[in-house]
């Protein structure tokens, strides 16, 4: 097994940002260990969909808007992981 560093953007989030609600994305990275790049890309999913940061508001109805794509999965070679997965960048989404 090896370590694969994933950077993820995501599209059509349900969220807020300065007070406005509305659809956001955001771009974030995330360290999973796999065995190969496509195992990464189902782990680093997995790792997504339990964040409480996704977690849709109550009460809202999904659109199937939301998304995300991996823009790149790299395997590490002999660079640390960090301890702590990096936070979110979010952004709000053009209308």
């Amino acid at each position: 097994m090896a370590w694969f560093r994933c950077f993820i953007r995501g599209e059509g989030f349900p969220g807020e940002i300065v007070g406005e609600t509305g659809p956001v994305g955001f771009y974030v990275t995330r360290f999973v260990e796999a065995a190969a790049p496509e195992a990464a890309e189902v782990a680093a999913l997995q790792v997504l969909k339990a964040d409480p940061k996704l977690a849709p508001p109550p009460g809202y109805t999904p659109s199937g808007q939301a998304r995300v794509v991996f823009e790149e999965i790299e395997e590490l070679a002999a660079e640390p992981v960090p301890a702590v997965q990096p936070g979110f960048a979010w952004h709000p989404m053009e209308g």
